[in-house]
């Protein structure tokens, strides 16, 4: 995880609803699909967003994400990363919720997630304050966090989090590159990974979600996608925006940068072939960033084997 010049690419999914609909089997069939190109699956923990008022529908329940990583495990060769949001539950509730995750469902690979607003008072633990209750409990876990380059402070807490023992940090999904440039070149010398996150976006609509998620959407982004002909010359664009931040991204690393992760993400159903199609082109540039930078035999090695420690 901590080697710059080893390739490291995540597929994120999302934990299928419940209910008889066979939503579980289909989204299992993608991960079979994509196991061969990507090191893991991350699984995000699913919560209604407030920030920018309620949706109009009620979501569904989802599985688990653990639960769902459990059901991974059964069907394919593929690590897996769970996602825990730490702050809606006591701090009792998160440390039972911590052993049973490595005990009973055998997670090793732990992102931890804060609430959304500072303003807020949680019940729950801090991410700093999780983390802290895992080294504690001396479990067996690879802690990572979210990293929101544009975010004020977002640099301070970074290290802050990297010094309470995570490791590595997906960022929002990113549609420039500005403010991620310079929140990697702010980490010169750390020893950490920062997995550049990206999604296909198809139509204008998928950029209105994204900024109801809270995802910076540029206007020089939205007028290029706005442009697009169709949904799949929108996609083909998205695409190379994206090679154009990974571009970006290593043409400015600092001297001794962290190392520079890929991960993909699928942000709506109608887009899953689009991202199976970013995932493989994207991949393909980014391995072919990491040959040029360290010219080393490791980071020619595909997709598929294990960076993750068991």
């Amino acid at each position: 995880m901590l080697n710059p010049a080893q390739p490291v690419v995540f597929y994120e999914v999302i934990p299928p609803k419940t209910g008889p609909d066979g939503e579980l089997e289909s989204r299992l069939a993608l991960i079979r699909e994509v196991a061969g190109m990507a090191d893991a699956i991350n699984i995000p923990e699913i919560r209604e967003e407030t920030r920018q008022g309620p949706r109009r529908t009620r979501p569904r329940e989802r599985i688990e994400p653990r639960e769902f990583a459990q059901a991974i495990g059964g069907a394919a060769k593929v690590e897996t990363i769970v996602n825990r949001v730490t702050v809606h539950e006591s701090r009792a509730e998160q440390q039972r919720w911590l052993r049973e995750g490595c005990h009973a469902y055998g997670v090793r690979n732990l992102i931890l997630v804060g609430g959304e607003s500072n303003d807020v008072r949680y019940a729950g633990p801090s991410v700093m304050e999780m983390a802290a209750m895992a080294a504690d409990e001396s479990l067996p876990l690879l802690l990572g966090g979210i990293t929101i380059a544009h975010r004020e402070r977002e640099a301070e807490r970074v290290r802050e989090k990297q010094a309470h023992g995570l490791s590595f940090f997906t960022t929002q999904v990113l549609l420039d590159s500005k403010d991620i440039v310079a929140l990697i070149r702010s980490r010169n010398g750390l020893k950490s990974r920062v997995l550049l996150s990206f999604t296909p976006v198809s139509n204008t609509r998928d950029l209105e979600f994204l900024k109801w998620l809270g995802v910076e959407t540029p206007q020089a982004f939205r007028e290029v996608i706005g442009q697009a002909s169709s949904p799949q010359e929108a996609v083909e664009k998205s695409i190379l925006l994206a090679r154009q931040i990974l571009q970006d991204v290593f043409d400015n690393l600092p001297s001794q940068p962290p190392a520079i992760g890929l991960q993909v993400e699928r942000i709506t159903k109608r887009n899953s072939s689009a991202a199976i199609q970013m995932l493989t082109e994207l991949g393909r540039s980014y391995r072919h960033l990491l040959r040029v930078r360290f010219s080393a035999p490791a980071a020619a090695v595909g997709a598929g084997a294990s960076r993750l420690p068991k």
